[in-house]
């Protein structure tokens, strides 16, 4: 988290570009790249006057945190940076947003819940009819995944994931 005077004056190192943008009240949400290297910030307010800061919160993602401000600086001051490993999606999470990427596709193709849920969500499962699929857990989960990708999709990850 940087605490600066202006959280509408970003300090964005050279060569970096926004990638995601969110500005709440007091807050200033932001993701930014250069290449493949990615920079997450958190600009917050600080009183006038008040050189910027960066703020290490002490809780039990305070390694990750402080690996990220010394990422950050080294940024600023024009060092070279490798792949941030803390900030990659783990295994699990690669897949879960695989799957939930094929789920969109599928509903672009014009696939229905069912089709999702017996080829893509359960493909070893036997599919269910009638009554048997309105009240099962598949179709619950099914349901609750393509929320998930809708709200993928619907919220910017392309621009997280270009490598340019």
């Amino acid at each position: 988290m940087v605490e600066t005077a202006d959280i509408a004056a970003i300090p964005l190192p050279p060569g970096f570009e926004a990638l995601a943008d969110h500005r709440e009240r007091n807050e200033h949400h932001l993701v930014a790249a250069r290449g493949a290297a990615r920079l997450r910030l958190c600009l917050r307010a600080a009183p006038p006057r008040c050189p910027d800061c960066l703020v290490i919160l002490r809780d039990q993602c305070a390694i990750v945190r402080l690996a990220a401000a010394a990422r950050f600086e080294r940024v600023t001051c024009g060092l070279r940076i490798g792949q941030d490993r803390a900030a990659s999606p783990s295994a699990y999470r690669r897949s879960r947003l695989v799957q939930l990427l094929s789920i969109h596709d599928a509903l672009d193709a014009g696939a229905d819940q069912r089709d999702i849920a017996f080829g893509l969500v359960f493909p070893r499962h036997r599919p269910l009819i009638g009554a048997t699929w309105k009240g099962s857990g598949e179709r619950r989960h099914t349901l609750r995944l393509i929320a998930d990708a809708r709200r993928l999709v619907t919220g910017g990850y392309r621009k997280l994931l270009r490598h340019d």
